[in-house]
């Protein structure tokens, strides 16, 4: 994380040009108490008005937030929605030198309607006409001005298959780093890129692979990679996180734990943040572990918004405080050794803690009020398989681990992959190993070997009705 967080100052005035669908984003914040004599809908009585760069206005927005220079390339028509997002370029300090104005096609607009936190409705306005070749000319001539190229393509006519391959060419010629938000099933358009970025659904669409497991992924993302002729291929899977192909190698990258809001604009963030990594010189894995950080800042906040740099390096810090919670066996056992010399009254419990629910929740705050520092042995994705059988785990280990690490009652989070926690006992010799469940605390396996080791076994009842098994039912019988 140290690495990372170096990378963040180096932003500064990196020149990225954008080149791609722009539209104005109006948000119609509102509050609903009464439904419609009219008809059965809400009735939402408006509060205010924003308005905020949209579509590739959006990458732009997170570039000059994350402290580049964006050179904007998108086209506008000549109506009140353009004088607006001049105006809202404006206050956001993007320059407007390089919008084409085109008084035949209108300002691309896409007004929600907000109240609360909640989206109740979307109303778009837009013209689908494709670009000239004067338009391409006039985005070429920008190239050699900046220090890397963002495609981000929203299916509105302007990301054309002559113009993309035109950058693209013009990118390798001048040796510029050329990204690719793409959209649709035709990728042959982006055919030479360095680098594409599509979500899940579009990667599905796009390889004409269903994804449904990470067998189908990887095939998917390998037949991408093959048939477009690009460098990298970053699949963006929302809550699962996102996976990095390479000719050699997949580094899949798990989410970051957080209350989600808003997922819109995050794909815009992803590239602006891995763009601007990669022009400091970072390497392709460090700038999609800043790129997946930055996603998770958005994605907390209502509405198209992006991300900040100062809020890049403070999610940063708290990652580094959770992930610095996860141990190793060797680790843990110096830890201990440690602790012990400062009286350190240490709990012990273990599980698999599929799917973190209330029940694990309320059974940890508890287990920690038994003593000073809380230890979780953590099943590997392995031993659960052979444990619960298929298709368990439903979460992947490391992001367990990651979510049990975030909670403030959790000390230390180490993972095993043995069926029964018994080495990891004689490691850590816990004052108390707490088990949560319909267990006797006499005929508990551990009980003689956590006694012989000095230590006591609690049980903690378990909450009615709260258990993974119950959660994935529930989920199934609404399907």
């Amino acid at each position: 994380m140290e690495n990372l967080k170096k990378i963040i100052p180096q932003f500064q005035d990196k020149k990225i040009l954008v080149f791609g669908d722009l539209m104005l984003d109006e948000h119609i914040w509102s509050k609903v108490n009464r439904i419609s004599p009219e008809a059965p809908v809400p009735i939402a009585d408006v509060i205010k008005i924003d308005h905020v760069p949209g579509g590739c206005g959006n990458v732009a927005g997170n570039i000059i937030a994350l402290g580049g220079i964006p050179y904007l390339f998108g086209i506008i028509g000549k109506d009140s929605s353009a004088k607006k997002l001049r105006q809202a370029l404006k206050q956001l300090k993007i320059s407007t030198k390089y919008l084409v104005q085109d008084a035949k096609r209108p300002t691309i607009l896409k007004s929600r309607i907000i109240a609360g936190s909640q989206h109740m409705v979307r109303v778009d306005r837009e013209g689908k006409s494709e670009i000239t070749t004067d338009i391409i000319k006039k985005a070429l001539n920008v190239i050699k001005q900046v220090d890397a190229v963002i495609i981000s393509d929203y299916g509105k006519g302007m990301v054309t298959k002559e113009a993309s391959q035109a950058i693209i060419k013009t990118c390798k010629k001048l040796k510029k780093f050329v990204a690719v938000d793409p959209k649709g099933t035709d990728y042959s358009k982006y055919q030479g890129a360095s680098i594409i970025t599509p979500n899940l659904k579009e990667a599905a669409e796009a390889s004409k692979i269903a994804i449904n497991d990470e067998k189908s992924l990887m095939k998917a993302g390998k037949l991408l990679l093959k048939t477009i002729k690009t460098k990298f291929i970053l699949i963006t899977r929302g809550k699962d996180g996102m996976s990095l192909f390479e000719q050699q190698n997949t580094h899949h990258i798990a989410a970051l734990p957080r209350e989600v809001f808003d997922v819109s604009g995050a794909g815009d963030t992803v590239i602006a943040a891995l763009v601007m990594a990669l022009t400091t010189g970072a390497k392709m894995k460090e700038a999609a572990l800043l790129a997946n950080t930055a996603a998770s800042v958005v994605v907390a906040k209502v509405s198209t918004a992006p991300c900040f740099s100062d809020e890049l390096e403070e999610a940063l810090e708290s990652q580094e405080s959770v992930i610095r919670k996860i141990k190793s066996r060797q680790e843990i056992e110096a830890l201990v050794k440690n602790l012990r010399t400062q009286d350190a009254k240490i709990i012990f419990t273990n599980g698999c803690f599929d799917l973190l629910h209330l029940g694990h929740v309320r059974y940890l705050r508890e287990a920690k009020k038994m003593g000073d520092i809380l230890i979780i042995g953590l099943n590997t994705d392995s031993s659960v398989k052979s444990l619960k059988g298929s298709p368990r785990p439903y979460v992947s280990e490391m992001e367990r681990a990651e979510i049990l690490a975030s909670l403030e009652c959790v000390n230390y989070v180490v993972l095993f992959s043995e069926l029964r926690p018994d080495n990891l006992l004689k490691i850590i010799k816990p004052d108390v190993h707490v088990k949560g469940g319909d267990y006797n605390a006499n005929r508990l396996p551990e009980r003689k070997l956590v006694e012989s080791l000095g230590g006591k076994v609690m049980v903690i009842p378990p909450i009615k009705g709260r258990s993974t098994t119950n959660i994935v039912e529930r989920i199934l019988s609404k399907q």
